[in-house]
């Protein structure tokens, strides 16, 4: 009867350690797909804004390279940031042409989209309304010719 009783004790120790190990597992599995996401957003803003299209050269060639024209594309930060249910995100486009605006969650899926049309060039501004969301982090994502840019918002209930 003790054998019994310490085989299903040492059962027990066995079953509650795999539970633990697939926890912490699974939050790292958690944790490597949100870094990705924030890499993925960052590097591809990184890259296409590292276009010459967007940087002020001279036609000889020896421009700085670091400003920005001032008409150029502009993703503005939403306000009220954090906001409670809705915020407004405005953008500014240098030229005309097919804008997307989406907002993702940081697993990176879409849970809205803003804007999907073609528009003239001018300043805008779209409210969003996130009382259908749960309280967190939310990434906005404007796409407009070879032009993209990404931006942070919190929503706190």
């Amino acid at each position: 009867m003790l054998s019994v009783y310490k085989m299903t004790h040492i059962q027990k120790i066995n079953i509650l350690t795999i539970k633990l190990n697939i926890g912490i597992f699974n939050k790292m599995v958690k944790r490597i797909s949100i870094l990705f996401v924030v890499l993925f957003f960052t590097f591809s803003t990184l890259t296409i804004a590292s276009t010459k299209k967007h940087f002020n050269i001279s036609k000889n060639g020896k421009g700085s390279g670091a400003l920005l024209y001032s008409n150029d594309y502009r993703l503005y930060q939403n306000y009220p940031n954090p906001f409670n249910p809705s915020t407004v995100i405005g953008y500014k486009l240098n030229q005309s042409g097919f804008v997307s605006l989406k907002v993702y969650n940081l697993v990176g899926n879409v849970v809205a989209t803003l804007v999907s049309e073609y528009k003239q060039q001018g300043n805008y501004e779209v409210e969003f309304d996130a009382s259908n969301l749960t309280a967190g982090v939310y990434l906005y994502k404007l796409q407009i010719n070879d032009f993209s840019s990404v931006k942070r918002m919190t929503l706190i209930k």
